[in-house]
């Protein structure tokens, strides 16, 4: 068995966390028959997963290359300010509005977490400790 490189590993949690989003659009839409709450799941769900690609980019250029730290600062203020400023104008739509976009951020966290139950199923399969 060889070794996985990271990219993988990454575009692996990537195409999870899409379709996770989709499987969340949908059934926020059959739940509630509001489009507005599965817009704002698609919403949140995009700056969720393109919060991870920017950091994923930031981590390995200052990890990696030892530079880029004023970058990876600004960079992580200006997402946080962005998520901010979304999830004010969100709060003013409807409080089941404020769930729903927690659950589109949601997306990414849940596919990590699967991405790592995978990992660790395939130690035990693979008698790897």
């Amino acid at each position: 068995m060889g070794k996985e490189k990271n990219t993988d590993i990454i575009k692996r949690v990537i195409k999870i966390a899409v379709v996770f989003q989709i499987i969340m659009i949908i059934f926020s839409f059959l739940f509630t028959m509001n489009i507005i709450c599965s817009i704002i799941v698609f919403l949140a769900g995009t700056i969720g997963i393109s919060s991870f690609l920017i950091m994923i980019k930031l981590t390995d250029k200052c990890l990696f290359k030892g530079k880029g730290f004023v970058l990876f600062f600004l960079m992580t203020f200006l997402k946080m300010a962005i998520i901010t400023i979304i999830f004010y104008f969100i709060s003013k739509i409807s409080e089941k509005a404020i769930l729903f976009f927690l659950l589109g951020l949601s997306v990414i966290v849940i596919s990590i977490m699967i991405e790592g139950a995978y990992q660790f199923y395939r130690s035990f399969s693979n008698d790897r400790t």
